[in-house]
């Protein structure tokens, strides 16, 4: 666990997070099972699949956003491939942590993919990886998980009911969910994500900008 931070540098502002609410639904009957923490903290325990790194940390108090977990998630989430690194949007982190507190498993967040650098991105692309070119992974704001490995679908249901982002279930050989912060979407694979989500979501981010000038 971290100490609590002294400085509030990294806390995003209604721009950043105006997108969370763009499109989305509002919140419906969740599963009675939750194990949300008491307002005041918000932690996540998470392990690479990968790399096979764990985290276990706060990154929420009554404080606001700790920096330093901030830092530790951005380095735990980088690309593993380049090693290049890229800040994680705070609030994909609360989408995490929301989905996490309305799942049945105890166990951690398993990551499979977190920032995607273009590069990177773009290699799987040309390989036929079912992915998007426009990727919220290449801004920090998608991650690839599992956790039930009961019910490897949990994640994408509870995800898909809080209607605050994409995600998409893909049951292929080690099943996962991916989630993201961009517009309200979900998909089964082979299905895919609808075409040209982050051009919808720079439009939105800039018709945001014009109201607030």
């Amino acid at each position: 666990m971290i100490g609590r931070r002294k400085t509030l540098t990294l806390t995003p502002t209604r721009r950043d997070v105006l997108h969370l609410g763009a499109g989305a639904a509002a919140l419906i009957a969740m599963p009675s099972i939750v194990r949300a923490e008491t307002p005041y903290k918000k932690s996540l325990r998470m392990q690479s699949l990968n790399s096979g790194e764990k985290l276990d940390i706060i990154f929420w108090t009554d404080q606001g956003y700790e920096p330093e977990a901030l830092k530790r998630m951005t380095w735990f989430m980088r690309d593993l491939r380049t090693g290049e690194v890229h800040d994680v949007h705070p609030g994909l982190l609360d989408l995490l942590w929301e989905i996490d507190s309305h799942t049945r498993s105890k166990n951690p967040i398993y990551t499979m993919s977190g920032y995607r650098s273009p590069k990177t991105n773009d290699w799987l692309n040309r390989r036929g990886h079912g992915v998007d070119p426009g990727s919220f992974h290449m801004r920090g704001m998608a991650i690839d998980v599992t956790q039930n490995f009961a019910d490897t679908e949990e994640f994408y249901r509870v995800a898909k009911k809080l209607g605050k982002g994409g995600a998409g279930y893909y049951p292929t050989k080690t099943p996962y969910v991916h989630i993201d912060i961009g517009p309200l979407d979900n998909w089964v694979y082979p299905g895919m994500p609808r075409p040209d989500r982050d051009e919808e979501y720079d439009l939105l981010q800039a018709v945001a900008e014009k109201k607030e000038a």
